[in-house]
């Protein structure tokens, strides 16, 4: 009788172990389309992350570890599903995370239709008025606008000057710029490049259609139209 006890008091210990031991649950994270500049032990560039099963828009989180077998793409927004390990604190550098992240499983991966911007567009119309009307000002020099999706930044010429600028907002159809400027060299005429880079400081929202882009101003007005350069 004391055997068999005593036979069952290990197998409850080996069991109460073997629970403690238990591989950690999986975790459900959505990883957004791009990664930002982020400060850790130095400046380096972080993802974005939400947990949970739902998607919040605008509610990123940046991530500074990594997700062993996460192969991560620009471009795409998703979800997975992630262990979160403890390791042993004595093991871990002081600079370094006690968690180790492990993927499970991708679940979903969507392309961004923000990413849709990011490229180089040629400038076709301002207010509707075809540009060819009003003439550049010098030749073969086509007014182009170059956007950065990632990187949240602009640039470009506007026909005479090279210019450049910050995406201060972006998501769903909103889309602003700020710090906008320029090189200072001045043209015989510089109606197109005035006006051009007045609309883009004055841009609220765009739309992408059939390799167009379309940028409006707070009253809806369409105030520059663009074609993809291929």
């Amino acid at each position: 009788m004391k055997f068999i006890t005593t036979l069952a008091l290990a197998v409850l210990v080996m069991n109460t172990c073997g629970e403690a031991k238990d591989d950690p649950k999986a975790v459900t994270y959505f990883v957004n389309s791009a990664k930002v500049p982020c400060e850790g032990v130095g400046k380096m560039q972080c993802l974005q992350i939400q947990k949970g099963e739902m998607m919040s828009e605008g509610n990123w989180s940046n991530f500074y570890g990594n997700i062993e077998g996460f192969d991560y793409q620009q471009g795409f927004i998703y979800k997975i599903s992630v262990t979160e390990g403890k390791l042993d604190p004595a093991t871990v550098p002081a600079d370094a995370s006690s968690i180790k992240y492990t993927l499970v499983q991708v679940l979903e991966k969507e392309t961004d239709p923000i990413f849709r911007l990011h490229d180089i567009w040629a400038l076709r119309a301002i207010k509707g008025e075809d540009i060819a009307t009003k003439g550049t000002q010098r030749p073969n020099k086509q007014p182009m606008l170059e956007i950065f999706v990632a990187d949240k930044r602009i640039g470009g010429n506007d026909g005479c000057n090279t210019l450049f600028g910050t995406i201060e907002t972006l998501g769903g159809n909103q889309l602003t710029f700020s710090r906008l400027g320029s090189t200072k060299m001045m043209c015989p005429n510089m109606t197109v490049p005035n006006t051009f880079t007045e609309a883009l400081a004055n841009t609220s929202s765009y739309k992408v259609e059939n390799l167009r882009l379309f940028l409006y101003n707070t009253e809806g007005e369409e105030i520059l139209r663009f074609v993809k350069v291929d």
